[in-house]
């Protein structure tokens, strides 16, 4: 590269998404992985369709590439937009940021199944807070209420920041969000959190149930992948491959995951490629059975 690369984040600033995105170009920066700089750009709006919308405007471009969760898939299918998977050339991806459901402290919702009897005694009486539809913290809560017969109401942000400020504020009961946007409001003991999504329990919360412990088989997070806008020198795509791959051996980027309680996965570009267009079947039905696929 002969010129600063933009890395877009599609939603706003302070939440997982966005501290991906820095911590990603601070590490690249420190490392000095690339001769140039790695700069961040916030595009939040419509669950993920504003940034989307923009990268892929920018076909053959190999300056700019974006921070891609299953959002990538869900946004054509619930909008209509011409932003599917083949828009974007995939990159790789570098580790799983579980969800996590968390009340406030002084929640009278002690346990998930006293979340859960609430939204099931009074349906839609009970606010979560998600970011984009169609999201893992969106997909998450649409099993618990399949598993559970509970109906909440799930209510948007821009960012995982914005759900933490509106339980701790009153304004919503749960947020549904990242493990890692919730932890520091844990440790502070402004939140709670009633279950995580994981296969087992994460070893420095030992006193935290998994959702399946509680009755609930369901796991649930945001892959953290990256992709450039379709079309790129496959020259560049290598070199931005190659450089995520290095990401995700830095100490940096493993102490990241370490504060954050991700869980270690790492995909290159031809996996990650298999793993979004694995999503698009599943994707549609979720977004059929909430009503929000799109209808030509």
């Amino acid at each position: 590269p002969s010129r600063p690369i933009e890395l877009v984040s599609a939603t706003g600033a302070g939440g997982g998404s966005d501290l991906v995105a820095r911590t990603v170009a601070d590490i690249i920066a420190r490392e000095k992985l690339l001769p140039q700089q790695v700069f961040v750009v916030n595009k939040p709006g419509g669950g993920g369709a504003v940034g989307q919308t923009y990268v892929a405007a920018r076909r053959g471009d190999p300056y700019i590439f974006m921070q891609a969760t299953i959002g990538l898939v869900s946004v054509p299918l619930r909008t209509g937009l011409d932003v599917g998977v083949d828009k974007f050339q995939p990159l790789g991806a570098i580790g799983f940021d579980l969800n996590s459901i968390a009340v406030a402290e002084g929640s009278p919702y002690r346990t998930l199944k006293d979340l859960v009897a609430a939204a099931r005694d009074k349906p839609k009486t009970i606010s979560v807070g998600t970011t984009s539809p169609g999201g893992g913290a969106h997909t998450m809560m649409h099993r618990l209420e399949k598993l559970s017969g509970a109906r909440f109401n799930i209510v948007s942000f821009k960012s995982g920041a914005e759900t933490v400020t509106g339980v701790m504020g009153g304004h919503i009961h749960a947020t549904a969000e990242n493990l890692g946007e919730v932890i520091s409001q844990v440790e502070a003991k402004k939140l709670r959190l009633l279950g995580i999504p994981s296969a087992k329990r994460i070893a420095s919360l030992p006193n935290v149930p998994t959702l399946k412990e509680q009755g609930f088989d369901i796991q649930a997070g945001s892959l953290r992948g990256f992709v450039a806008p379709a079309g790129i020198p496959r020259d560049a795509a290598r070199l931005l491959e190659d450089t995520l791959a290095r990401v995700h051996k830095s100490a940096g980027w493993r102490d990241y995951m370490m504060r954050n309680m991700y869980e270690d996965v790492y995909m290159n570009a031809e996996e990650l490629g298999k793993w979004l267009a694995s999503q698009q079947g599943e994707m549609l039905q979720f977004l059929t059975d909430i009503g929000l696929a799109f209808k030509k």
